[in-house]
């Protein structure tokens, strides 16, 4: 997949995605695949990039984000994989449109269930923690309806 239409469908620039690739979250722009799309919004939503150009002295609290940041994108790319990985013959497996991936300054969960959203949320207000939630599953779904576009554009333009 182009570095262009991961930018244009992420909403990530190129020359962010040229730093997550630099820092080793996303490839480089020659072997980005659909999946990076939703990797590339998970990381830029993050901030992962907001230390890039500092080689020396990252503080403690750059690199206790810059580790959060890795663990979410290890965590979405298996999620992601893993509902790529399927048998020849088999339907491929869904992920849930209601997966949604909280992090906290040093931590990260995926949640399907609202109640498990909830209770981090309540984790957050009881310990004072800002968090940030990403709808992973909505952001699936939209690449998988752009993906199937492209195909049957494809499909129409060799016909």
């Amino acid at each position: 997949m182009s570095q262009r239409t991961v930018s244009d469908w992420s909403g990530v620039s190129a020359g962010t995605l040229k730093n997550l690739a630099r820092i080793g979250l996303l490839p480089d722009a020659d072997n980005l695949r659909p999946h990076d799309v939703v990797l590339a919004r998970v990381a830029h939503t993050l901030g992962a990039t907001r230390s890039t150009n500092r080689e020396t002295q990252q503080g403690e609290r750059t690199t206790t984000a810059f580790q959060r940041d890795w663990d979410a994108v290890r965590v979405v790319m298996e999620l992601l994989l893993a509902a790529e990985d399927h048998r020849c013959g088999e339907a491929p497996a869904e992920v849930d449109r209601r997966t949604r991936l909280v992090a906290f300054p040093e931590t990260v969960a995926l949640v399907v269930q609202d109640y498990e959203l909830l209770q981090l949320c309540e984790k957050a207000l009881d310990e004072g923690l800002p968090l940030i939630i990403m709808t992973i599953g909505a952001w699936h779904a939209e690449l998988q309806q752009r993906l199937a576009g492209t195909c049957e554009g494809d499909m129409r333009i060799a016909a």
